[in-house]
């Protein structure tokens, strides 16, 4: 009996994380959704575009510049493999390193190929960005481990309301445009950092140093995980840096528009997979992990469906009211990516089941096709559709990923397709 009750505990602690998660996201959506109303509306397309374009390098390099540690520590913190003090002052020894490189290698990537054609001070805000940054990345991996979902959310909770009076008041209100808005990416790292210092600090004190083989072992684990989520990013973020080449900083501003809108449906599996990363992290069976990721799976499918269709249909009317006549053009960005959008939810959640138990390599192996398939498609379209032609190029490569994703998945745990895809009578109890 004290068993099964503990079992029901479990689960029912894992229903209300799920719900408090999206209930987290759904609010900070709706935040995320007027900040890109408000940054539209005081910007216009172009000044939109020079934020995405100066931010979209720093977004890619950290991805890979935190080495998976993130990943790595939720894992070994939920596994218990080490001393979590241990884990705590050699994850964020590792954190100084690869702040420092980051930071030098961006310099010289704007060095390069962004000197004389952005300014200096938008830059180097967003250099000094990085580091915050990273520092919550790293601090995220232990709350995940320690299964501190409730503190992640909270945390996601203030800063959408700080983001948000950020914009009014530097973009809006003291109309410093571009520098305002590159002000605000700012601010809000440094926000989130020193936040996150304070939940990591109560749970183990904060210093640097390292446990001797420990950062070769997290950094063993985590490089698989950075690796296949800088892929992963690349294939979503390829668009942008091949448009500024092709295209212009206007074009750049309306296909975000159009981006930001089609992939707030993201959102429903990204805070799903959040705890469910916790979650498989944390489980004593891999069956156990699995039948939870393919039950979620089912229950979202027909929600999923059903955002992407409502906002297909609506595009022109949402982009118009919300954005203005400015970016009517991001309507038929939104529909063309709607198809991908969708598909993408079996990677979304599935990956979140895998990476929690430590098998990051299914992504990295399987979407190397569609990032080189994004590549020659972008190639081709864009010069002859501008926006549009890089909106299809990512659907197509969405669509190809996720559904060989879901075919590996399926073999890999025994799983028939209908077992991942078919809502069952069961689902819908507690």
């Amino acid at each position: 009996m004290a068993e099964l009750a503990s079992v029901r505990q479990v689960k029912s602690k894992t229903a209300k994380d799920i719900i408090s998660t999206i209930l987290t996201r759904g609010i900070t959506l709706f935040g995320g959704f007027i900040v890109s109303i408000l940054l539209a509306r005081f910007l216009g397309a172009e000044g939109r575009g020079i934020v995405t374009v100066i931010f979209m390098v720093p977004t890619l390099i950290l991805t890979i510049a935190d080495l998976g540690i993130r990943q790595a520590t939720a894992y070994y913190v939920g596994q218990k493999l080490y001393d979590l003090n241990d884990i705590v002052k050699t994850s964020y020894f590792i954190w100084a390193i690869t702040s420092i490189t980051s930071v030098l290698f961006i310099a010289g990537y704007f060095g390069f190929f962004y000197y004389g054609k952005y300014s200096i001070t938008l830059l180097l805000i967003a250099l000094l960005s990085v580091p915050f940054s990273l520092f919550s990345k790293y601090s995220n991996g232990i709350l995940q481990g320690k299964d501190k979902i409730s503190k992640i959310n909270n945390l996601e909770l203030l800063n959408i309301i700080f983001n948000m009076l950020a914009v009014i008041v530097l973009v809006g209100l003291l109309k410093l445009d571009v520098l305002g808005a590159t002000i605000v990416y700012l601010f809000l790292g440094i926000m989130i950092a020193i936040q996150s210092y304070a939940m990591v600090q109560k749970l183990s004190p904060i210093r640097l140093g390292y446990v001797k083989g420990l950062p070769w072992k997290l950094v063993k684990k985590g490089i698989a995980y950075a690796t296949a989520l800088f892929i992963l990013q690349l294939n979503y973020r390829l668009n942008i840096l091949m448009l500024e080449h092709y295209s212009d900083v206007k074009s750049i501003g309306i296909f975000t528009v159009g981006t930001t809108l089609a992939e707030l449906i993201w959102q429903l599996p990204a805070a799903a997979g959040m705890v469910l990363f916790a979650k498989s992290a944390n489980s004593k069976t891999e069956s156990e992990a699995i039948n939870r990721a393919a039950k979620l799976l089912r229950v979202l499918l027909p929600v999923a469906f059903a955002a992407c269709l409502f906002i297909a249909v609506f595009s022109p009317f949402i982009v118009k009211v919300l954005y203005g006549e400015e970016f009517v053009d991001a309507a038929q960005v939104i529909r063309l990516l709607m198809p991908g959008i969708f598909v993408m939810f079996f990677f979304k959640v599935l990956n979140a089941d895998l990476a929690g138990r430590g098998k990051p390599l299914f992504a990295l192996a399987i979407y190397i096709l569609p990032l080189l398939l994004n590549v020659a498609l972008n190639y081709y379209l864009i010069p002859l559709y501008n926006i549009n032609g890089t909106a299809i190029a990512s659907s197509v490569s969405y669509m190809i990923g996720a559904i060989l994703f879901l075919f590996v998945y399926a073999k890999n745990t025994g799983l028939k397709l209908v077992d991942l895809l078919i809502i069952k009578r069961s689902d819908l109890k507690r």
